[in-house]
């Protein structure tokens, strides 16, 4: 090959690495390529909204926010958009939840709010009804916090945490404004004061309480939120007390030597006490009045049951172990002491009276009952449900479904602890499976 043609290939190999780069810059780099960071809507077309955090807000002595100073987690939607009716509010386990129209007093127009407390590290968090935010409000160590009661406003509340070996105790906490920055130690099941907890970041909110009796057992707060109903355990029987919701002021009611019980305190006048269900145990539950002391038993003996007290003590949804290792269900009218058939089968755990509509009664109700011993075998975790949830009015028996749940949700969903706020537009539940915390829009369009 000559010198001439070696020159005109070395030619032609140059002009073609010349055209690969400008074309592979310009698809690359060139206008209308480069990349633009996404900005979400904070709504995702799944219908559920996901956990998410945001800048603590203030808040007030009180432990209200100020709203004013809120650094929103996500966009809120365009005004006339709806909200999605299925809401994930904690994605993480929680360790109890409340929810309260009185909770922000700055606010123009009221709003339902609903608190809940992280169960690994006991950071408190809030969301509202109308907006998709949540805010972090306090992040004051306390971990392992298994459950919660909480008081009217929900800026307190009495919760139990594991400490070593998972020995429970049971403590008393305020969420307070932080006007300086502390340094102090972590909680511990043998520490003697909330206020000893550990601030990982400042925040200017923080909790601060006390221990309560190391021998408590089970307890439920007052309809008001003004008082606690507490069950000690001495000399293995159980002992009833009443105090305010700090603790303080507490009075004796009853002895008992039953330990083995769940309690509610659905009405201002009525205390119920079930026993705690298991197939191969009869279960009773008992009304007591907090100011003599004085028991009734309602039902019982009863295999299996366990029960959950309307919010006027009026009306019981019962469940019970049923033939071939199923579930029977019932909802008894206290004063007659007369059931009907609510034509739904589910454990009463899974069920949460209105509390403004006090006949009313919203249930997880499984979509399939496979055989099994109820309940022992679900409070166990050796079954699990797909459930849905559905209406029932205790005074006519209609029902109504309210929601498909799985068709929302990303997750089968075993819900459990369910709850309202104070107008019935809002119903809370969270998943056995995961822990997870969620509410559900009543008046939503589907």
């Amino acid at each position: 090959m000559s010198k001439k043609s070696n020159i005109l290939i070395a030619i032609v190999i140059v002009l073609l690495l010349a055209v690969g780069f400008a074309y592979w810059y310009l698809f690359f780099y060139g206008p209308g390529n480069q990349v633009t960071p996404v900005v979400t809507s904070g709504r995702p077309s799944t219908g559920f909204t996901p956990f998410s955090s945001s800048p603590v807000q203030t808040p007030d002595n009180n432990g209200n926010t100020n709203n004013s100073n809120t650094t929103q987690a996500s966009p809120a939607p365009d005004s006339g958009s709806a909200l999605p009716s299925l809401r994930l509010l904690s994605n993480t386990p929680v360790g109890g939840y409340s929810a309260s129209t009185t909770a922000n007093t700055k606010l123009a127009s009221s709003t339902t709010f609903i608190r809940w407390i992280d169960r690994g590290r006991g950071n408190v968090y809030e969301a509202r009804k109308d907006s998709l935010d949540i805010t972090t409000l306090s992040n004051t160590l306390l971990p392992k916090v298994y459950e919660s009661v909480w008081n009217k406003n929900i800026n307190a509340f009495i919760g139990t945490i594991l400490g070593d070996n998972d020995t429970p105790t049971v403590l008393y906490s305020q969420i307070i404004a932080q006007t300086a920055p502390a340094i102090v130690k972590p909680i511990t099941a043998s520490s003697t004061d909330v206020s000893t907890a550990n601030t990982q970041t400042l925040t200017p909110f923080q909790l601060k309480g006390k221990n309560l009796p190391k021998n408590m057992i089970a307890y439920a707060a007052s309809p008001d939120g003004s008082k606690i109903f507490m069950l000690t355990n001495e000399n293995n029987a159980g002992v009833g007390y009443i105090g305010n919701f700090d603790g303080t002021t507490v009075k004796k009611i009853f002895d008992t030597p039953l330990t083995q019980l769940n309690v509610e305190w659905p009405e201002a006048n009525t205390i119920a006490i079930t026993t705690k269900g298991s197939a191969s145990q009869p279960g009773f539950l008992y009304f007591i009045n907090p100011k003599t002391g004085l028991w009734k038993k309602i039902l019982g003996p009863t295999f299996g049951l366990s029960a959950k007290v309307s919010h006027d003590a009026k009306y019981v949804i019962a469940s019970a172990a049923g033939s071939n290792q199923s579930i029977f269900t019932s909802i008894y009218t206290v004063s007659t002491l007369k059931s009907s058939d609510p034509i739904i089968r589910t454990l009463a755990d899974k069920c949460a009276w209105g509390n403004f509509n006090k006949n009313m009664v919203y249930c997880a109700v499984p979509t399939q009952i496979d055989q099994a011993t109820y309940p022992d075998d679900w409070y166990r975790g050796s079954v699990s449900f797909i459930d849905k949830i559905w209406q029932v009015d205790a005074i006519t028996g209609e029902v109504h479904l309210v929601t498909s749940i799985v068709d929302q949700s990303d997750r089968i969903i075993d819900a459990y602890n369910l709850g309202l706020d104070a107008k019935d537009d809002w119903l809370f539940f969270m998943n056995k499976n995961d822990l997870s915390l969620w509410a559900f829009d009543l008046f939503a369009k589907q």
